[in-house]
């Protein structure tokens, strides 16, 4: 193709496309910013994604954006490290941010409570709570205990550097997400004490369970 050759039009509007980083879908076809910016979907589903399919998906993000403006949110996760979640028990609705989920605070990705199937919750690669977990939530695993202890009572001041990471992965009955698996990296020094974010990753956890539980 010539420097000066005509642009291919975004084959979901047909407007210009132009800029770096945009978004490829099946046969490498190359959509425009503003089609290109909403979207929130697994890979797998974008890269064999026909124009049509990505009009419809258009579509229900305009929905999940008016669902989401309409609901309350008066519970709210804001601590937990590259997170946000909220939960509203009265619409029956969990919203979540996460760059994986390629959505901002204008439009989160929002699942009904009857859509959430399957949940877990692993530090590393080691599961820490499911939904076969009773009693309260542990975040620890026996290595992590060991080195929160070395952490706790070492000398070296830089330890609380050290980085560590959870796995939030979920299942759920959704045409765009039907398994999403969020991690959560951490400086060891962020999980507890003033300002940490463990008690709040726990309260998010057992509510989770709670409600796919009653489903």
């Amino acid at each position: 193709m010539g420097l000066f050759s005509k642009k291919e039009a975004c084959p979901v509007c047909g407007g210009e496309v132009k800029g770096l980083f945009l978004t490829k879908i099946k046969d490498k076809q190359i959509l425009c910013r503003k089609c290109s910016e909403p979207i929130s979907m697994n890979k797998d589903l974008l890269q064999n994604a026909e124009p049509e399919f990505i009009r419809e998906h258009l579509e229900y993000r305009k929905k999940n954006a008016e669902k989401y403006n309409w609901l309350q949110w008066p519970t709210r996760f804001t601590l937990i490290p590259g997170l946000e979640a909220g939960i509203d028990e009265d619409g029956q609705a969990v919203y979540l941010i996460h760059v994986d989920l390629n959505v901002d605070k204008e439009n989160p990705v929002v699942l009904s409570f009857d859509q959430l199937t399957g949940y877990e919750l692993q530090r590393r690669k080691t599961t820490v709570d499911d939904l076969e977990t009773t009693g309260p939530i542990s975040l620890e695993t026996g290595t992590s205990a060991l080195a929160e202890l070395a952490r706790t009572v070492g000398s070296d001041e830089e330890s609380g550097d050290n980085y560590d990471y959870f796995q939030l992965k979920l299942t759920a009955n959704d045409p765009y997400w039907s398994e999403i698996n969020l991690r959560i990296d951490f400086k060891l020094k962020e999980l507890y004490g003033f300002n940490g974010f463990s008690d709040e990753l726990i309260q998010l956890c057992q509510m989770l369970k709670h409600i796919i539980r009653k489903n």
